[in-house]
């Protein structure tokens, strides 16, 4: 895993390098660099950093932002934070940096979080006033008061109503699950230790689906940006989604049944592309959004989580010192990947189960036609020539067979798969052929 951490250590650097400090009061991180530090970026990254353990810089003044809730800003004067999204990376930061449940700011964010929740459905909106429930500011709500619920009866409540509505959600295909970003945030969530704890059917089923709806998402268009409306106070913005990011963290979560999938190496793979790597780029170790978009504070944190989940999750079963090449080689643990059906020196036959398929299909469809042709006219061709011709026919059914089951059984040794095959043939297909040529 020493490349996965290389790059996590390229994009942890680039936050030691893009800090921004505002006179004296405080410093931090604004989702771009034309935009001034703020609490909710500053805290998203602090959380990325402490995923990682790296230190966070200017830890001090940097805690003073994340306190605040009110920054200056150039243009619009004060800049309100008050959003239930803000109160949750806010109470998350705080927890990053040690701050204890009785802490007043700990405090204000929890109250913040739970006096905002939705009493119909146990969501909560992403804006500060009356506005429809959000994915996303539901996940930041339940996640940042589950690191409060061992000892807060109150949160922990909140934090399973809350959870209780996304798993209804996705279970009855609730149209706000359905973009990329919703359905990759509902998988990170519900793969969470604490929520998983919870146990029940319901949530695994959830979570499975959440997974694939993000894999079929991905399979339309890897990397695309999704837009989301946020109003904190007078100021109404557009929250731009780094799907990439959120979907890689999330398939990972699932481990082995779909980090090797093809669509999610694909993606693991462009997600790397979306790193600078230049050393000599300003921006060497920061992430882009999308592949034409901008390199963010919010793309870099979330391409730092989805790294330390792949890291973590893969590193569990498989050894950490081909985990990286596995991810990115083309062949790979499922069906569709090539996998080697004839072993022929350095040369061998390779295939996928697509063409696995295909190839069952032409080699029935021949055979069954050699085999039919050879019986009508075995008056014509001889008793010697029409048995070849059944024996050359029946040989291409098995190889179809054979080829379609050794892409699809691809845990089971190439050789086994013919043995099964070759058996099944002697006792059904050979009898039934032998008794046509009686």
């Amino acid at each position: 895993m020493s490349y996965i951490d290389d790059r996590i250590a390229l994009a942890a650097d680039w936050f030691d390098r893009n800090l921004v400090r505002h006179d004296e009061s405080y410093a931090g991180w604004g989702w771009s660099a034309d935009v001034p530090p703020n609490p909710q970026d500053t805290a998203e990254v602090v959380c990325a950093l402490k995923r990682v353990g790296r230190p966070v810089p200017e830890s001090e003044s940097v805690l003073a932002l994340v306190r605040r809730d009110v920054v200056r800003h150039s243009n619009r004067g004060e800049w309100e934070f008050h959003a239930p999204v803000d109160a949750a990376w806010r109470l998350r930061a705080l927890r990053c940096f040690e701050a204890s449940a009785a802490d007043g700011d700990v405090l204000a964010c929890r109250n913040a979080l739970l006096t905002a929740q939705d009493a119909d459905t146990g969501g909560w909106a992403l804006a500060d006033g009356v506005a429809a429930v959000s994915v996303t500011a539901t996940t930041a709500a339940i996640r940042a008061l589950v690191e409060l619920a061992t000892d807060d009866d109150e949160a922990a409540r909140a934090a399973l109503r809350g959870t209780s509505f996304l798993v209804s959600a996705v279970l009855g295909d609730d149209p706000r699950v359905a973009p990329n970003y919703a359905s990759a945030q509902i998988a990170g969530l519900l793969a969470l230790p604490e929520i998983t704890g919870l146990g029940g059917a319901r949530v695994e089923r959830a979570h499975r689906l959440a997974s694939e709806r993000v894999l079929d998402c991905l399979e339309v268009g890897i990397g695309t940006l999704e837009e989301e409306q946020i109003r904190r106070g007078d100021v109404a913005q557009t929250w731009h989604h780094a799907t990439l990011q959120l979907s890689v963290a999330a398939l990972a979560t699932a481990g082995e049944r779909l980090v090797f999938h093809p669509t999610f190496r694909r993606a693991f793979v462009q997600l790397l592309d979306f790193q600078q790597l230049s050393p000599i780029h300003r921006d060497r170790g920061g992430f882009r959004t999308s592949r034409e978009g901008f390199i963010t504070s919010y793309a870099t944190a979330q391409a730092i989580h989805a790294l330390a989940q792949v890291r973590s999750e893969v590193g569990e079963w498989v050894n950490p010192a081909t985990v990286f090449d596995l991810l990115c080689e083309r062949k790979g643990m499922h069906h569709t990947d090539p996998q080697e059906v004839v072993p022929m020196g350095k040369r061998p036959m390779v295939m996928n189960s697509p063409a696995g398929a295909a190839f069952f299909a032409m080699g029935s469809a021949a055979g069954i036609t050699i085999v039919t042709l050879a019986l009508l006219f075995s008056k014509p061709l001889g008793e010697i020539a029409s048995r070849a011709l059944v024996a050359w026919g029946t040989l291409f059914v098995f190889l179809g067979i054979y080829g379609f089951a050794a892409t699809r059984l691809i845990s089971l040794p190439k050789g086994k798969v013919a043995a099964v095959v070759f058996a099944a043939f002697t006792a059904i297909v050979f009898p039934v052929v032998a008794f046509l040529l009686a």
